[in-house]
C-alpha cells in the first residue's frame, strides 16, 4: 500500500512541475504586444520582376486589422504603419502567394511577392497528355473532383450539371439504379447516337462506368470541345470527355482520410391528381355537355365528402399511398494516399446505399468499389504505374417497372374513388401501385461485376535526346452482367358485405409465375503506345506526339426462362415445370475492333503566338474494307497578345488575353457491326416454321439488306475563342463561337420492304444524313478576398447557346403546300403539333370554325393550315423547340471564412420545349387537378381550359400546341456549409489533420412556368419517377499515417 501511496505522490507532484513549466510557456507567449516598443515601418512590395504592387494589404499576424495596425500600398508600392519591434507583417495581394516577415527591430521592411498558380497555371488534360492552360489552343472546360463531391447525387454525371460550360446535363428520373444523366456536348448535331467519348485515366469507357464513380476519387474532369477531340479520331465527335483519377505523391506523407455521408430525398415535383370529390364532380360536368345522365349521384359524393364508408367510398391519393415522406441513401468511403522514394500510391476504398421512394420499397440500389493507383519508380528514368477498379452493383426492383406502363402510369390512372388497402389494413385486389412496389409480385435485380485494370510505362529518354520519352499503356476491362426476373402472383383481400368477412384470395395478373434470367459478359483489351518530344529551344517550344493504339471488344449474350412453375416457393430453374415447351432460350455474341495511328504537333515562341497540328488515322471493322479507315485532322493557332510588349508595358494590368481559333474533322462510327454484309439468324416466326420428324424446324433468313457504300460520319467544327484575365484572376473571361456541320451522317431511310419480295424488312444504315449546330459561348470567373485573408470566394458563371438544323434528310414527303411539316430546316426532334387558336364556347365557335372530326363545345378550334375547310393530318405544323435546351447557364459561388466554408450552385436552361399532355378522361381512369379545376363545362363557359372527357382535346391523342409547354427553369442545385475544427495540440497528438463537418441540399429550389412536373423529367405524356430532392449532412476525417519505413 505504501508503494502506491508513493508512486502516487510522485506522479502528482511530476504532473504539478509540468503544469508549472507550461504555465511560465504560456505566460510568455501571451505577453501583450502593446508592451513590447512600437516603431514607425515603411517599405516597398514589389513583383519577381521589380514592378511595384499596388492596393496590397500589410498587416500585423495575429492583431484585429484597424487603421493603425494595417497599410495599404500606394501607386509606387509603398507603406507605412506602426507595429511592435518584435511583430511580424503580413503582405497580401490576390493573385499571389501570401508572405511574412518578421520585423526583428527594423524600421524597413520590403516584400517580394510571388504569383499564384492561378486557373492560367494549370495544366489541362488534352488527350494521351496536357498542356499549360496559359498556352492552350482549343476549346477545354474543366472542372475538379473538390467540386464533385460536393454533389449529393449518388450518381457523379448528374454533378456535371451547371458546372461545365458547353455541356448540356438533363437528369431525367432519380429511380436508384437508372439515374445517368443525359450529356451532350454543344448540343446535337447528328441524328443518331449524340452521346460522347468518356476516357478515364487515359481508355475509352461507358458512361455508366463514370457515373458510378465517386468525387472522392476524381482529380479532374476536363471535356474537349472542339478540334482538340480530333486526337480521338474515330469517336470524337460528339465530344470527348477526360477523368483522370487521383494519385499518390512521391516522398509525401501518409493520408487516411474516412468519410460518411447520409441523405434524405423526396421527390421534386409530382404531378397534382384529382380526388374523390373533384374527380366525381368533374366526370358529372363532363357528362352533361352532352346531355348524358350524371355517373355519381349527390349521395354518393357526400360519402366522398365526409369519408364515413371508407369500404365502398374511400377518397384515395395514390401517391401518397406508395411514397414515403422521405427515403434514405448513404455513402462512404476510406482512402489511403502518399508516397515513398520509389512508390506513391492512392488506395480507395468507398459503397453506396440509396433507397427507393416508396412505401415497402422493393427498388433499391447497393454498390461497392475499390480502386488501387500504384506509380512505381522503377530508375530515374522508368516508372510504371498499376491501376485496377473493381466494383459490384446491385440493382433491386419490383417486378413492374416504375416507368413505360409501370407503377407511375398506373398510380397516375387509378380512379381516387379506388383504395389500396381496407380500413383494417388488408390489401385490396387488382392492378394495385401499393403491391407493385413491393416484392411481393416478385423481383428483378441485376448484379453487376466490373474489373477495370491498366498497366502503365513511362521511360524518359533525356539520356539520347533531351525532352524525349515514351509512353505505353495496356488496359483490360471485364463485365459481367446477370440479371434475373422473377414474376409471381400474390395475396389480396375481398370483402363480403354481407357476411362482413374478409376473404384472402391470390391476384391472377400472371397465369402462372415465369423466371427469366440473363447474362451479358463483356471484355475489352486497349493497348496503345506513343512517344513524346517536349523541349523549349531559347524560347521557341516544340512539342510532338506519335502513337499507335488498338482495341479489341467482344461480348457475349444469352438469356434462358421457364413460363410456367407449379409453386412460387422456389426461384429457380430446377423448379420449373419439365415441359420443354413452356422453355425459352436465346442468345448472342458481338465483336468489333478499331486500330489507329495518331500524332500531334505543337509550336510556340516565348508562349505568345501557339500553334497546334492534329491527325488520327482510324480503322473500323464497322465498315467494308474500302471505307474502313478514315483520316481526321485538326489545326489550331493563339496569339497571347499580352504578351507583346505595346500591352505588357501599357496594361500590366492584363494578365493574359488571348486570341484562339481552331478547325477539326471528327469521326463516327456507332452503327450495328456488319451492315455491308447480308446476315443470316434464326427466326422463331410461325411463317418460317417446318415440322420435319414431328419436330419444329426453324428457317435461317436473311436479317438486313447490307449496304457496301456505308462510311464514316464526319463532323467539320469551327472554334473561334478570345481568352482574358486580369490581375491574376481577380476578372477572367472566355468567350467562343462554334459551328459544326455533320455530313454523311448514318441513319436509316424512310422506307420499307414489303414483306412479299421475300426480302428482309430490316433496311441498314445508310451516309443521308446533314445537320449543321452552331452556337456561343461565354465563362466569366471573379475572385478575392479580404486585406487579412480571412475571407476568400470565387464566383463563376457560363452560358451557351446551341441551335441545330437538319439541312437534309430522308424523310416523308408531306405533299405540295405542306413545307411546314417537314423535318427538314428545323432541330432534331422537333415535333408535329396541332395550333390552337381557342375553345369552341358558343355554338356558333363550331359552326364557324373548321373542325376536327367529333368536335364539340368545350373543344380546341385549331388552325386549318392548309385552308382546306377541315382540320386533318396535314394542319400540323412543326415547332423549333425541343425538350434538349437550346440556352444552358449555370453560376456557382464559393467562400471561407476562417474554418468556415460555403458553396453554391444554380443551374438552369431556357429556349427548351415539354411536351405534357394532362390525364383528361375519366371513363378510363382518373383525371389531373388542374384540368379538373379549369376545365370548360356548362357552368365555367368563359374558360379557356379544354374540357375533358373528349378524345379531340385529349393531348395524349391529338397532339395539341396547348400542350406544348415552356421548360425554361432555374434551380438551386447544389447548396453546402461546412466547418473544419482547427487544428490543436490534442489534434497534433492524435495525428488528426483534418475533421470537417458539414450539411447540404441538393434540387432544393426549382423556379420554372412548369408547375405539372419537373421541367427537367422525361418528355412523356404521363409521370415518370421524378427527379430527387436531398438534404444530406457528412463528415470528413483526415488522419497521418507513416506507412514509409515499410516502403
Amino acid at each position: 500500500m505504501r508503494i502506491i501511496v508513493k508512486q502516487l505522490i510522485i506522479t502528482v507532484l511530476c504532473m504539478t512541475e509540468a503544469a508549472m513549466v507550461l504555465e511560465s510557456q504560456m505566460s510568455a507567449a501571451i505577453v501583450p504586444q502593446d508592451v513590447k516598443k512600437t516603431i514607425n515601418i515603411t517599405g516597398t512590395v514589389t513583383s519577381k520582376d521589380g514592378e511595384p504592387q499596388i492596393g496590397v494589404m500589410v498587416y500585423v499576424k495575429g492583431v484585429a486589422t484597424t487603421t493603425a495596425s494595417s497599410a495599404m500600398t500606394d501607386a509606387n508600392g509603398k507603406y507605412s504603419l506602426a507595429a511592435p519591434s518584435n511583430a511580424e507583417l503580413v503582405a497580401s495581394l490576390l493573385g499571389f502567394k501570401e508572405q511574412a516577415q518578421p520585423v526583428s527591430g527594423r524600421s524597413v521592411v520590403d516584400f517580394i511577392l510571388e504569383p499564384e498558380n492561378t486557373i492560367l497555371d494549370e495544366a489541362v488534360a488534352i488527350g494521351y497528355g496536357t498542356q499549360s492552360k496559359l498556352t492552350l489552343t482549343g476549346s477545354v472546360a474543366q472542372t475538379s473532383g473538390r467540386d464533385l463531391v460536393k454533389n449529393s447525387s449518388v450518381n457523379i454525371s448528374q454533378g456535371l450539371a451547371g458546372r461545365l460550360s458547353g455541356v448540356i446535363v438533363s437528369n431525367r428520373t432519380g429511380e436508384p439504379g437508372k439515374d445517368n444523366a443525359t450529356m451532350f456536348i454543344r448540343g446535337r448535331s447528328t441524328l443518331g447516337d449524340n452521346s460522347p467519348l468518356i476516357v478515364i485515366d487515359g481508355v475509352p469507357r461507358s458512361n455508366e462506368e463514370f457515373s458510378r464513380l465517386s468525387g472522392d476519387e476524381i482529380e479532374s474532369v476536363n471535356v474537349l470541345k472542339d478540334a482538340s477531340g480530333a486526337i480521338y479520331g474515330a469517336r470524337s465527335a460528339n465530344g470527348v470527355i477526360l477523368v483522370t483519377t487521383k494519385r499518390g505523391k512521391y516522398n509525401d506523407g501518409s493520408t487516411v482520410t474516412f468519410n460518411y455521408d447520409l441523405g434524405l430525398q423526396q421527390p421534386t415535383r409530382l404531378v397534382k391528381m384529382a380526388d374523390a370529390i373533384l374527380y366525381t364532380k368533374a366526370y358529372n360536368d363532363e357528362l352533361a355537355i352532352t346531355g348524358a345522365s350524371p355517373m355519381y349521384n349527390e349521395t354518393q359524393i357526400q360519402h366522398y365528402k365526409d369519408g364515413d364508408d371508407l369500404i365502398n367510398y374511400p377518397n384515395t391519393n395514390w401517391f401518397d399511398e406508395i411514397i414515403k415522406p422521405v427515403s434514405v441513401q448513404h455513402k462512404y468511403g476510406m482512402s489511403i494516399s502518399g508516397g515513398a522514394e520509389r512508390v506513391a500510391y492512392f488506395v480507395e476504398f468507398n459503397g453506396q446505399y440509396q433507397d427507393g421512394i416508396y412505401e415497402k420499397s422493393a427498388t433499391k440500389y447497393k454498390q461497392f468499389n475499390v480502386r488501387s493507383n500504384i506509380d512505381i519508380r522503377v530508375t530515374k528514368s522508368l516508372k510504371l504505374g498499376v491501376n485496377l477498379n473493381a466494383r459490384q452493383q446491385h440493382k433491386n426492383y419490383s417486378a413492374f417497372p416504375s416507368d413505360s406502363y409501370g407503377i407511375f402510369y398506373i398510380a397516375t390512372r387509378l380512379k381516387p374513388t379506388g383504395a389500396a388497402y381496407y380500413p383494417n389494413g388488408y390489401l385490396r385486389g387488382g392492378t394495385n401501385p401499393a403491391v407493385m412496389v413491393q416484392d411481393l409480385t416478385g423481383y428483378d435485380r441485376t448484379t453487376i461485376n466490373t474489373i477495370n485494370t491498366t498497366f502503365t510505362l513511362n521511360w524518359n529518354l533525356d539520356a539520347i535526346t533531351k525532352g524525349l520519352s515514351v509512353n505505353g499503356t495496356m488496359a483490360y476491362d471485364v463485365i459481367g452482367n446477370f440479371q434475373k426476373n422473377w414474376q409471381k402472383n400474390w395475396q389480396y383481400y375481398s370483402y363480403d358485405e354481407v357476411t362482413e368477412l374478409y376473404e384472402e384470395r391470390t391476384n391472377s395478373y400472371w397465369s402462372t409465375p415465369v423466371l427469366h434470367e440473363y447474362q451479358r459478359n463483356s471484355h475489352t483489351l486497349t493497348m496503345n503506345a506513343n512517344v513524346n518530344y517536349d523541349r523549349n529551344f531559347r524560347g521557341h517550344h516544340v512539342t510532338a506526339l506519335a502513337g499507335f493504339e488498338q482495341a479489341t471488344y467482344r461480348l457475349d449474350y444469352m438469356g434462358a426462362g421457364i413460363n410456367k412453375y407449379d409453386s412460387d416457393i422456389l426461384d429457380e430453374f430446377f423448379a420449373g415445370s419439365a415441359d420443354k415447351d413452356w422453355y425459352s432460350i436465346k442468345g448472342y455474341a458481338r465483336e468489333t475492333a478499331r486500330r489507329s495511328w495518331f500524332g500531334r504537333l505543337g509550336y510556340d515562341w516565348k508562349s505568345r503566338y501557339l500553334v497546334q497540328l492534329i491527325g488520327r488515322f482510324d480503322g473500323s471493322e464497322n465498315f467494308p474494307k474500302n471505307k474502313r479507315w478514315g483520316f481526321f485532322p485538326g489545326v489550331s493557332a493563339g496569339w497571347r497578345i499580352s504578351e507583346e510588349p505595346f500591352l505588357k508595358q501599357n496594361a500590366a494590368w492584363l494578365t493574359n488575353l488571348k486570341l484562339r481559333a481552331s478547325y477539326g474533322e471528327q469521326g463516327n462510327d456507332q452503327i450495328d457491326s456488319f451492315q455491308y454484309m447480308t446476315t443470316y439468324g434464326y427466326t422463331s416466326l410461325s411463317s418460317y416454321k417446318q415440322r420435319f420428324d414431328d419436330k419444329d424446324v426453324n428457317f435461317i433468313i436473311p436479317g438486313k439488306v447490307p449496304n457496301k457504300n456505308v462510311t464514316w460520319e464526319v463532323a467539320k467544327t469551327w472554334n473561334i475563342g478570345v481568352d482574358g484575365s486580369i490581375k491574376n484572376g481577380l476578372f477572367a473571361w472566355e468567350l467562343e463561337f462554334f459551328k459544326t456541320e455533320r455530313s454523311n451522317i448514318l441513319c436509316t431511310r424512310n422506307a420499307s420492304i414489303p414483306y412479299y419480295t421475300g426480302l428482309p424488312n430490316s433496311l441498314p444504315d445508310e451516309n443521308i444524313g446533314i445537320v449543321d449546330n452552331k452556337g456561343v459561348e461565354l465563362q466569366l470567373h471573379h475572385q478575392g478576398k479580404s486585406g487579412n485573408g480571412d475571407f476568400v470566394y470565387h464566383a463563376s458563371g457560363n452560358f451557351m447557346f446551341a441551335r441545330n438544323r437538319i439541312k437534309f434528310m430522308d424523310e416523308t414527303p408531306w405533299g405540295e403546300g405542306h413545307e411546314y411539316m417537314n423535318l427538314t430546316g428545323h432541330p432534331m426532334g422537333a415535333q408535329l403539333y396541332y395550333q390552337v387558336k381557342g375553345i369552341n364556347k358558343t355554338q356558333e365557335d363550331l359552326e364557324n370554325n373548321p373542325q376536327m372530326a367529333g368536335a364539340t363545345l368545350g373543344d380546341f378550334i385549331f388552325e386549318d393550315l392548309d385552308n382546306d375547310g377541315k382540320i386533318t393530318t396535314y394542319d400540323q405544323k412543326r415547332c423549333d423547340l425541343t425538350p434538349v435546351p437550346e440556352i444552358v447557364f449555370g453560376a456557382s459561388f464559393d467562400a471561407t471564412w476562417k474554418n468556415f466554408d460555403f458553396s453554391l450552385l444554380l443551374q438552369g436552361q431556357a429556349r427548351a420545349r415539354f411536351y405534357y399532355a394532362p390525364l383528361t378522361d375519366p371513363v378510363s381512369g382518373n383525371i389531373e387537378k388542374e384540368a379538373a379545376e379549369k376545365a370548360w363545362t356548362l357552368s365555367n363557359t368563359s374558360s379557356n381550359y379544354p374540357r375533358i372527357g373528349s378524345t379531340v382535346s385529349n393531348g395524349g391523342v391529338n397532339n395539341a400546341s396547348f400542350y406544348y409547354r415552356n421548360a425554361a427553369f432555374l434551380r438551386l442545385k447544389n447548396v453546402e456549409i461546412g466547418y473544419t475544427i482547427p487544428d490543436n495540440v490534442l489534434f497534433n497528438k492524435m495525428r488528426i489533420k483534418s475533421l470537417r463537418f458539414y450539411v447540404a441540399g441538393y434540387n432544393l429550389l426549382t423556379f420554372s412556368g412548369l408547375k405539372n412536373v419537373d421541367p427537367e423529367t422525361s418528355d412523356e405524356s404521363y409521370q415518370t419517377y421524378p427527379q430527387l430532392r436531398i438534404f444530406n449532412t457528412g463528415v470528413k476525417l483526415g488522419t497521418l499515417a507513416n506507412f514509409r519505413g515499410i516502403m
